[in-house]
């Protein structure tokens, strides 16, 4: 049920032909075996036809439930209105619209890992924590950091609703886990595209420029002081731990 529906909408088409076969491999064995045995995948293969079509079915309910999830919560306050699951929920569904295979880690404690990313042979981890007021301090940076070398995961993400206490920023940086804030991800979320130019820029911002400073991923911001005050640039996603910026 975790899976992507399809999984079991395939699990379920070949319970048939698997039953067969096996059916079949038993019934020449029936020197060793009784005739009624080489039946029992006959008579079974309703019943996994069925168990499969049942988690495809509720792994597609739950997959348009977080699409509409991540479509009615594009603003810091209305995420921040989210369960802590809905949280992580709407986070993958955010890296899933940005190309990645997405596995959610089940309920309980999770070892300093919410959701693993894939694409492109590599494999990043993501830790959500949906705090509004309290600082993620480094010792959750850090068990992220446990995470990443026992899992040999090319790369790590923290995600919050909240900030970050200096040391985790500084230990973050250092170890090129990127670091996300609350405003980092309410201007990485941005408002829903208006047109078709716009999810390619929004790519973009993600996967294709990178910091000059600490070669990071960059967002789009907008200049809100000074002479350039309007304008748009590619800012640096682990500011102010790092000022890097570019042109676009």
């Amino acid at each position: 049920m975790r899976l992507p529906w399809p999984v079991g909408a395939v699990l379920a088409a070949f319970c048939y032909p698997i039953a067969l076969l096996l059916s079949g491999f038993l019934a020449s064995q029936s020197s060793l075996l009784s005739d009624g045995l080489s039946k029992v995948p006959l008579m079974l293969w309703p019943f996994f036809a069925a168990m499969f079509s049942f988690a495809s079915l509720m792994s597609f309910i739950t997959s348009l439930k977080k699409k509409n999830l991540y479509k009615q919560n594009q603003s810091l306050e209305k995420i921040r209105g989210l369960s802590w699951r809905q949280f992580e929920f709407y986070i993958g569904e955010y890296y899933k619209n940005q190309g990645y295979f997405v596995v959610e880690t089940p309920e309980g404690p999770d070892g300093g890992v919410d959701l693993v990313l894939r694409k492109d042979g590599e494999k990043t981890y993501v830790q959500c924590k949906h705090w509004k007021s309290s600082k993620v301090g480094v010792d959750k940076v850090r068990a992220l950091l446990g995470s990443m070398t026992s899992g040999g995961a090319h790369g790590g993400i923290f995600v919050t609703t909240g900030s970050y206490t200096q040391p985790a920023i500084d230990f973050g940086v250092q170890h090129g886990i990127q670091m996300v804030d609350g405003g980092s991800l309410e201007e990485m979320i941005g408002p829903e595209p208006q047109n078709e130019l716009q999810p390619e820029i929004k790519t973009a911002s993600l996967n294709s420029v990178l910091c000059p400073v600490c070669k990071a991923s960059m967002v789009k911001r907008v200049a809100k002081r000074g002479p350039n005050k309007g304008n748009s640039f590619w800012g640096c996603s682990k500011f102010p731990a790092c000022k890097g910026i570019r042109n676009i």
